[in-house]
């Protein structure tokens, strides 16, 4: 075939052309395609609350390493041996530094969804004052 009797075949197809049986193996790209598309579910979209995070169980942690200013850090263990001294002996175990960055990082998502763009905490970490 030479050029000048080159079919643009994308052209065609993007179009929607009917007449497009001619084209070989357009069957099989077109099973192919449909077969690797992720199924479309028609319900409707809920609004799901996924603020505050909910409390899991000890297994479905992840370990991550988050770098903290130095002042942050004291304060955290700070917050940590403070919170020590407190809590009665059976909920020691508990103020452990991953639960307090769990709590304040709950706290601030739940501020966040209460009162969105309006949130002081936002506010703060976008550096905008109130």
């Amino acid at each position: 075939m030479s050029t000048s009797e080159q079919r643009d075949i994308l052209d065609e197809l993007f179009r929607g052309d009917k007449n497009m049986s001619s084209v070989p193996g357009l069957e099989e790209l077109d099973a192919l395609i449909h077969s690797c598309m992720a199924p479309r579910t028609a319900r409707p979209q809920e609004k799901k609350n996924l603020l505050p995070l909910k409390p899991k169980n000890v297994s479905n942690r992840k370990k991550s390493t988050h770098y903290l200013r130095e002042d942050v850090f004291e304060g955290l263990t700070q917050a940590k041996q403070i919170l020590m001294r407190l809590l009665p002996e059976g909920a020691k175990n508990r103020a452990s530094k991953s639960n307090l960055v769990n709590c304040a990082v709950n706290k601030l998502l739940q501020e966040i969804e209460d009162k969105g763009a309006d949130s002081p905490m936002l506010k703060a970490i976008l550096g905008k004052k109130e």
